[in-house]
This record gives structure tokens, C-alpha cells and sequence, in this order.
């Protein structure tokens, strides 16, 4: 009898092992784990629209379903064509490709995950668009309001809301009217909507991974540039900033375009404007999640920001003191909206 269990065993563990890829799959599309979620669950949850298989089919996020499907027909006309088939046809040689870039197993079938990545992709592109260039009437109820096309630009830059940017990128290339015209264009409303804003278009290079790296390497590039030759700061000992005032150390609004340039001159603290609203806290922990899981870099460019800035506001005192020598611009109302005390 044991014997036959065994037997059974080994068959099962067998196959399994015989189903695995001979080579590992390198993802760049994760869940984010329980020690980063536990703080915030909801910062790396996805508003209004699912994009990707993570958060596919949730009943919250099904509204937008109906114009993904508009915006869908939408390119069609513009390209005068009646039937998806030529898309449907290079995302089906796409899947496989595509799916190695989720850490999780999809629930989805083939033609369901085909779907989801055609539908998906079109919606980026367009919604992007008809953001960029304004080219949108008075019947499209996605930008007759502006809360829905900040929480559309938002749910963008959702670590686990992405798909594989070649994806986009080989839609955008068969969708375009203009030889001339380039994706970088696309990416504008994001930085835009980003960290801090982006004075000139970057070029984006067609090996990106997704939205999200995306925007996190152009913000961040210039300044690891400058950067490149400095080993990561310590800052266990940073003082609070009510502290570092009433031991002598000035504090002074930069000047700098990068909200990463932070400076120690002279006993003053010279620190660019950070303005804080409610994506702000959304954003920076994607951004983090980003670093965590993808960057393969021991400096983490976000991550030291926040820590910093954490250190330094440690009360709503804090918040007040930087707010006032314009450091915070503060969009959320009163102070102790910046200051979050950790759970106990």
C-alpha cells in the first residue's frame, strides 16, 4: 500500500518537474508582497481601471470595460477597418512572450489573455492620446471630468496595473496614422502627472518593461547620473526637522528642477518643493515597489527620498515648520494629512 503512494508520488512530482521551463523566466510585473502592502494596502490597488491580469475581472473596475471597448472601435474607424483580426493575429504571437513577464500564474485563458492585452493596449494609447493632443469631443464621458482622467493617470503608474511596454508599443506601431509619430509622445501626460514635471520629451527606449519603469527611469536618470560616482547616504541619525531648526540648521527652498537635489550648505538644509496631493503617497509607493522588485541597483533613488523626507517630517510640527519656508506645498489641507504615524 505504501508502496503504491509512493509510486504516486513520484508521478506527480515527476510531471511537475517536467513542466518546468529549462530556463527561468525573468518577470518584471509583480504582486506586491505583505511587508510592503501591510502599511497602505490601497496605494497599490488599481481606482477605476484593470490593466493587466492582476486586477482583471474585479467587479469595481468593470465600468471601464465598456470604453476599453469604445476606444477599440474608435481606432478601428480611424484607420478604416471593420474587424480586429490583424490585431487579434499579432497579439496571439505575442502571449507567450507576454505572459513570462507576470511573476504570478494567470488565471486566463489564451484567448482571454489575448483579449485583455489587445483591449488593454489600445485603451493606453488612446486615452494617452486624446490626453496629449486634446483630440476629443463633448460625448466622451472620460474627459467631460477631470477626476476621472486623474484617476485614470494614476491607476497608470500601479506597479501590479501594467502590461509588458512591447505590448504598446507593437500596437502603437500598427495603430499610427503618422509615420513621423513616436511613443515618446505618449508618455508626456505621465510625467507630467508624475514625481516632479519634465521640461523636455525623452526619448523611451523600446526596452523599457513597463509604464511605471518607465517614468521612474527618466525621473530618476539625470540625477543617478550625477550621482554615479557617490555610495549610498547613510541617514539612520537624521534628525526631525524641528530638531535640526532648534540645533542651529537653516532651511531653504531650492531652486532645483529634481526633487532628489537636496543640499547641506552652510548649517541650511536646502530642499526642492515637494507638493503633495492625494496621489502623491499612491505614486511614491509604486515607485518604491518598482525599486524593490526591478531595479537590481543597491541605490534606490525613491526609496532613499522617502526615508529622508520621513525622517525629517516626524510630526505635524514638522510638516508646519517646512510648509512654511515653502518646502511642502501642501494640496492635501492640514498638516497632520502629511504626517502618517506608523501602525502600532
Amino acid at each position: 500500500m505504501s508502496e503504491t503512494k509512493a509510486d504516486y508520488v513520484t508521478i506527480i512530482i515527476d510531471t511537475m518537474l517536467n513542466s518546468l521551463s529549462s530556463a527561468p523566466s525573468n518577470p518584471s510585473i509583480f504582486k506586491v508582497g505583505d511587508h510592503l502592502r501591510s502599511i497602505n494596502p490601497k496605494a497599490y490597488d488599481p481606482k477605476i481601471i484593470a490593466i493587466g491580469p492582476f486586477h482583471h475581472g474585479k467587479r469595481h473596475l468593470q465600468n471601464m470595460e465598456q470604453h476599453k471597448a469604445r476606444y477599440l472601435k474608435l481606432v478601428l474607424q480611424r484607420k478604416d477597418e471593420s474587424s480586429v483580426a490583424r490585431y487579434v493575429t499579432a497579439m496571439r504571437h505575442l502571449e507567450d512572450r507576454a505572459r513570462k513577464f507576470y511573476a504570478e500564474d494567470i488565471q486566463l485563458d489564451e484567448h482571454e489573455f489575448v483579449k485583455m492585452l489587445l483591449l488593454d493596449g489600445c485603451f493606453i494609447i488612446e486615452f494617452l492620446r486624446k490626453f496629449q493632443y486634446k483630440d476629443y469631443g463633448d460625448d466622451d464621458p472620460i474627459f467631460q471630468y477631470g477626476l476621472i482622467q486623474s484617476h485614470l493617470l494614476d491607476d497608470l503608474m500601479v506597479f501590479e496595473n501594467q502590461i509588458p511596454f512591447f505590448i504598446i508599443n507593437s500596437l502603437f506601431d500598427t495603430i499610427k496614422i503618422d509615420t513621423g509619430d513616436k511613443i515618446n509622445s505618449l508618455i508626456w501626460p505621465l510625467l507630467q502627472n508624475s514625481i516632479f514635471p519634465v521640461k523636455d520629451l525623452p526619448e523611451v527606449p523600446e526596452t523599457q518593461l513597463h509604464l511605471l519603469g518607465i517614468v521612474h527611469d527618466l525621473q530618476c536618470s539625470s540625477f543617478a547620473k550625477r550621482l554615479s560616482h557617490i555610495d549610498s547616504m547613510e541617514m539612520e541619525n537624521i534628525n526631525s526637522a524641528k530638531e535640526l531648526q532648534e540645533a542651529g540648521i537653516a532651511f531653504k527652498k531650492s531652486k532645483s528642477d529634481s526633487l532628489f537635489d537636496i543640499e547641506f550648505k552652510n548649517k541650511a538644509m536646502i530642499i526642492p518643493v515637494w507638493e503633495i496631493s492625494d496621489s502623491t503617497e499612491s505614486l511614491f509607493r509604486n515607485m518604491i515597489a518598482y525599486e524593490y522588485y526591478l531595479t537590481g541597483s543597491p541605490q534606490r533613488y525613491v526609496a532613499d527620498y522617502v526615508f529622508f523626507m520621513h525622517c525629517l517630517v516626524h510630526s505635524p510640527e514638522d510638516a508646519k515648520l517646512l510648509r512654511r519656508f515653502g518646502i511642502i506645498s501642501n494640496f492635501l489641507g492640514a498638516d497632520e494629512m502629511v504626517y502618517r504615524p506608523p501602525k502600532e
